[in-house]
């Protein structure tokens, strides 16, 4: 139905129709390792893809599949949050002449912090099904000396000798593209590489159990695929001969690290290094050093404050905002609302009433509690479910970020820490997570490259 706003259909001089929508035949396949069937810590799992001649992929629709074994002598609980996604520590995609299309380090961290910004319901179902993450998944685990008995936690156990099947759908820019991926008409073989965590980081045991082993077995990668008729795939193949560029446009992260020394309070200024071009926003989670090779406690979604109070970013030389802002964490004057207003700016979430977060805990209990900061944390050892974030996208569009791919421009992250936080018992490490777009450019000889 047309309204005043809308040219009538009489008045239309000129009008260039729409193409026609080609056939497409929709197959699944299965993707498995290259370089093995069953892997451990540290190892690589390699997983091709194999897709047919002239074929495209539906890669949002594609997901990740494997069994988790717990081989060691005790039960082990997976994170709270994203349940048995902790065991992949680093996320790449190698292109099929060898370019790297995307590498996430820290991916499990990084998926804990788009996790806890989601509504708790949807963590402790869909999540719950899906990866092992808590039925409880808002209640805040200890970052230091573990609890004596995790089963009423709510976390997802596996008992010695028994095994927890996972499913996952990546949070990668090469799996959430805006287009399909015309995979079947590239050279060579292209490949996802993960990297498993260390058995300390993967997962939580009891306090008295400071230790935990396993071996994930059984991986497929379940991928849609998309078959076009003769006429269109020789189109398709004849428009990337002309030199028409073939590009497909998506959002990824790039991790750097910093680290907050043990006993600094006051003023600490952490300089990260990137060089992408169009930087949407940025993202800093904390975790205390000692928690990460500890089983004893949360070590992937465990993130803490600080005790900070406030902070901002130098991007490019310039302070953003101008302004600090507040994250006061005593009772007296909690300041959460804009530290959490920030974060949903710089994932995009601001305008949504209905997605909530990951940040309540006992709900079902006559006095619920929040867990989105923690005061005194040196003294309580637990986590908080916030990051430290800043938007810095002017408008919604690819290529809209700030331009950080000149020399002399680093980020700077500066933040005022205090007394009370984790950082008086331990080293801190900082994970700062880019935000950036990325173009995928597919040439005319098939070569798949990534430009961000």
């Amino acid at each position: 139905m047309e309204d005043t706003s809308t040219t009538p259909s009489e008045m239309r001089l000129s009008e260039v129709p729409g193409m026609p929508s080609p056939e497409m035949e929709l197959t699944y396949s299965t993707a498995i390792p290259m370089n093995g069937n069953t892997f451990t810590e540290n190892q690589e799992v390699r997983i091709g893809l194999n897709v047919p001649a002239d074929c495209f992929v539906d890669l949002k629709r594609a997901y990740l599949k494997y069994k988790i074994n717990n081989t060691g002598a005790a039960p082990v609980f997976l994170d709270p949050v994203i349940g048995g996604a902790a065991v992949i520590d680093n996320f790449r995609v190698i292109g099929g002449n060898g370019s790297l299309l995307e590498e996430v380090i820290h991916y499990n961290t990084m998926y804990a912090a788009m996790a806890s910004n989601k509504n708790v319901d949807v963590v402790s179902t869909v999540g719950h099904l899906y990866e092992g993450a808590s039925l409880r998944p808002g209640k805040t685990e200890l970052v230091a000396t573990g609890t004596a008995d995790l089963t009423g936690a709510g976390m997802t156990t596996i008992t010695n000798a028994e095994s927890r099947v996972i499913t996952h759908r990546p949070q990668s820019a090469f799996f959430n593209a805006d287009r399909y991926l015309p995979l079947g008409y590239t050279q060579g073989l292209s490949y996802v590489s993960m990297t498993l965590a260390q058995n300390t980081t993967a997962f939580i045991t009891n306090s008295g159990t400071d230790a935990a082993t396993y071996t994930i077995s059984e991986v497929e990668l379940h991928l849609p695929l998309l078959k076009p008729g003769p006429e269109f795939a020789g189109m398709f193949r004849s428009a990337m001969s002309s030199g028409v560029p073939i590009q497909i446009h998506s959002v990824g992260v790039q991790n750097t690290q910093q680290a907050i020394p043990s006993g600094t309070n006051g003023e600490n200024t952490l300089t990260f290094s990137t060089r992408k071009r169009s930087v949407k926003s940025l993202m800093n989670v904390l975790r205390l050093n000692a928690s990460i090779t500890s089983s004893l406690a949360n070590s992937v979604s465990g993130f803490v404050n600080c005790d900070i109070t406030e902070y901002n970013y130098s991007v490019g030389g310039m302070r953003i905002p101008a302004q600090r802002i507040k994250v006061e964490t005593t009772a007296n004057g909690k300041d959460s609302g804009e530290l959490l207003a920030n974060q949903q700016l710089a994932l995009g979430h601001y305008s949504s009433d209905l997605r909530g977060i990951c940040s309540i805990d006992e709900r079902h209990n006559a006095d619920p509690k929040e867990t989105y900061l923690q005061d005194a944390e040196n003294t309580s050892k637990k986590s908080s479910k916030c990051q430290f974030s800043l938007d810095l996208e002017s408008y919604n569009a690819a290529f809209a970020g700030k331009n950080l791919a000149g020399q002399g421009l680093p980020l700077v992250f500066h933040c005022q820490t205090g007394a009370g936080g984790i950082q008086n018992t331990g080293a801190v490490l900082a994970d700062l997570y880019v935000i950036h777009d990325v173009v995928y450019v597919l040439s005319g000889d098939g070569i798949l490259t990534a430009n961000s």
